[in-house]
């Protein structure tokens, strides 16, 4: 029998060892929460002797899934194939094809993806003959994902209380085809499911008897919904532990509720809470910093980060002019640290807004050094892959009107609009599925259209005796002599890229296979659907892009934490909204605990806003983490030295023959203006000037001016 107390801290074992009732696992960031989930697991199948069946364990990402699989898999000693181990809509989408048909759904439902679920959208927004420029699709596609993750929707009521333009009649036409092509999409998954076991309490109580131990990882990031499904299996005295950090819930934006950890404890009364506080990744310089800010919001349980680690490394604040500057100066600190042996993929560029990437990116290329956006199109979102998909999806569902219509123009087969839209009329009067809708079709086209869709149809007839499916990727690559179509539309690097991108379908496909060996190709597509970008592998050195949502769960040695100012993080709309704003302070501290060694944040004085040069204002959560004074609520205590050295710099930088950055000066020529920033020194020091009336920002000798 394993001995983990030798493996663990106390806090981390204490965690493991409480198997029985709820449980709570605070765990702050970089302090072993995967650790513990595995161990945890170990210790139920090799000390306690419970069955593998008997356990589930719920991540938010396939890719986490995996990686705990794997750890798993060192420490148990038999096959864990019976462990469910999954996201929330993996499990769902598992359980759906076991027992789906009691709320009506079809055998081999298909899942409809978010990029076919827009075209759907627009179909249907089409043809109510809506003015799209006003009521655009998406926007009905977002309430539509909106209202899924409600417990209206859980009760098969309709979106009556959306005001949004025809609201009830686009949401009842986009279930109907759902329901005519047997789809279900992404936010049904969990929704049905919970349906389900309401609608076959039966059910509900089989699967409560077999998930006997219920772990749960990033609970911060739970919605209602979820809480629900969860709920649903454990009671409220059951054998679930959660684990997570209310410091770091950063996404209320999109459902995620945080009061679902703050009030486990009331939810689940006999719940024991574990804070796990020993953090093993980042310096203490570093944790100091995230401590004094979190430190700010209410609404947390409460605990301070203690490093494992020794004293070193290093927090910068680093003043710069504007966005370009920003840039230079992180790309030329990026240069030193590979200069130096830093691997790349260690090194990281975080800012709030997508749209801060680009003048990073700009650099990077000027100095050639090898770069990665994360967070951008999913693989299987890209346009090639969707292409090659789109055959199989109609094949493994011939109904399927999207993927129809995809498949006849990925190449281009000379069959219009007018003809698909033909064929779809008539399968749906015939009550006939696509496929043999086009074959009656046929003796009715001539021409190009004939020669077309003959060859079209052949796909199909080949991959019916077609087993594998990786042979099925492959004969539908081969069979419409895509790598042609590619080299003929595209240039030669782009072209290259996107059949990099088919062959790694192939991979993926032949991996598939491996993986699951009696897996179908209903599988391999639902696999696909539910697969984000963040699930993805990265295994190129290469200095990471990113948002900080993007960044949660990561860790760097060197962090380049951007764009501190009020305005931009926190954004403008959180600064008079109490609860936004500690959200906003969440993901600040998410940032700041990305970094192991080296955490550098900047913030500019001036950043173009919509067309016109604005002045900015440093981020007051660079004042709470005591970088620039503390609150007067905060306690005293002695300033480390790498803030007494920033305040030393700081002040140098500010002034210059008496005039300071955030000074008023005054001009002949333009009259009065507040300085944003001082660069050079003495008689040659130059002054960036925001300037009233039609002057704006301008960069003038010191000399010209004069301090008001």
């Amino acid at each position: 029998m394993p001995d983990y107390s030798k493996e663990l801290n106390s806090e981390q074992y204490a965690a493991v060892e409480q198997t029985e009732g709820p449980l709570l696992v605070l765990a702050g960031a970089g302090t072993g929460k995967t650790r513990v989930i595995t161990y945890r697991i170990a210790h139920l199948i090799n000390n306690l002797g419970v069955a593998p069946q008997n356990i589930l364990a719920v991540t938010f990402t396939n890719k986490a899934a995996g990686e705990m699989k794997e750890r798993i898999l060192k420490l148990v000693d038999r096959r864990d194939s019976d462990i469910w181990i999954g996201t929330f809509h993996s499990i769902c989408l598992r359980l759906l094809r076991r027992d789906g048909h009691l709320i009506g759904l079809g055998a081999g439902f298909g899942i409809l993806d978010q990029d076919d679920r827009l075209s759907v959208v627009r179909d249907i927004v089409k043809g109510f003959n809506i003015d799209v420029k006003k009521y655009p699709p998406k926007q009905y596609m977002w309430r539509i994902s909106n209202f899924k993750n409600t417990r209206a929707y859980v009760d098969n009521l309709k979106p009556g209380t959306d005001p949004f333009h025809m609201m009830d009649d686009v949401f009842k036409v986009y279930q109907q085809k759902l329901k005519e092509q047997n789809f279900i999409d992404f936010d049904d998954m969990l929704a049905l499911t919970i349906r389900m076991f309401r609608e076959n309490p039966d059910v509900a109580q089989y699967y409560r008897n077999m998930f006997k131990y219920i772990l749960v990882d990033e609970y911060q990031d739970t919605n209602d919904i979820q809480f629900m499904f969860l709920n649903i299996l454990s009671g409220t005295d059951g054998n679930i532990c959660v684990v997570g950090d209310d410091d770091q819930s950063i996404y209320g934006w999109r459902g995620a509720d945080i009061r679902n950890i703050l009030e486990f404890d009331s939810v689940y009364p006999t719940a024991k809470i574990v804070r796990l506080v020993e953090n093993y990744r980042s310096r203490p310089v570093i944790l100091t910093a995230a401590n004094e800010l979190i430190r700010n919001n209410s609404m947390r349980k409460g605990k301070d980060l203690k490093a494992f680690r020794e004293e070193g490394g290093m927090v910068q604040v680093m003043p710069v002019s504007n966005e370009t500057s920003e840039a230079e100066f992180v790309v030329s600190n990026i240069q030193e640290y590979i200069d130096k042996g830093v691997p790349a993929d260690e090194i990281a560029v975080l800012y709030r807004t997508n749209a801060q990437s680009r003048n990073f990116e700009v650099f990077l290329n000027r100095l050639n050094l090898s770069y990665k956006v994360v967070g951008g199109i999913s693989f299987y979102q890209r346009k090639e892959i969707k292409d090659i998909l789109s055959y199989l999806r109609l094949y493994d569902n011939p109904y399927d009107s999207v993927s129809f219509a995809r498949s006849l123009k990925a190449p281009p087969r000379g069959v219009g609009e007018t003809a698909v839209d033909g064929i779809t009329a008539y399968a749906s009067e015939e009550g006939i599925n696509l496929i043999e809708a086009s074959k009656r079709f046929l003796p009715q086209m001539r021409g190009a259209q004939r020669r077309g869709m003959e060859p079209y149809l052949m796909i199909f007839e080949e991959l019916s005796v077609t087993p594998k499916i990786s042979d099925m990727v492959k004969l539908v690559i081969t069979m419409t002599d895509y790598e042609a179509f590619i080299k003929r539309y595209e240039d030669e690097h782009e072209a290259e890229k996107r059949i990099e991108n088919i062959n790694e379908l192939y991979n993926a496909a032949v991996m598939f296979e491996q993986a699951l060996t009696d897996g179908t190709i209903s599988d391999f597509l639902a696999a696909t659907a539910i697969t984000t970008s963040v699930d993805e592998s990265d295994t190129a050195p290469a200095v990471k892009l990113m948002t900080i949502h993007s960044a949660k769960g990561l860790e760097f040695e060197s962090v380049f934490l951007t764009g501190l100012e009020n305005g931009l993080f926190p954004l403008q709309g959180s600064l008079d909204e109490p609860a936004q704003l500690e959200e906003e302070r969440r993901l600040c501290y998410v940032g700041v605990t990305r970094a192991k060694q080296n955490l550098h944040m900047t913030y500019a004085s001036t950043r173009m806003v919509y067309g016109n040069r604005m002045p900015q204002r440093r981020s007051t959560f660079l004042d709470e983490m005591g970088i620039v004074g503390m609150k007067a609520a905060a306690p005293k205590r002695p300033a480390p030295n790498y803030i007494k050295e920033e305040r030393k710099a700081s002040a140098a930088a500010k002034e210059v023959n008496g005039i300071r950055s955030g000074g008023k000066v005054f001009h002949e020529k333009f009259g009065e203006g507040m300085v944003v920033a001082i660069s050079g020194t003495g008689d040659t020091a130059n002054a960036d000037v925001f300037f009233k009336g039609a002057g704006g920002l301008k960069k003038i000798r010191i000399g010209f001016l004069r301090p008001l």
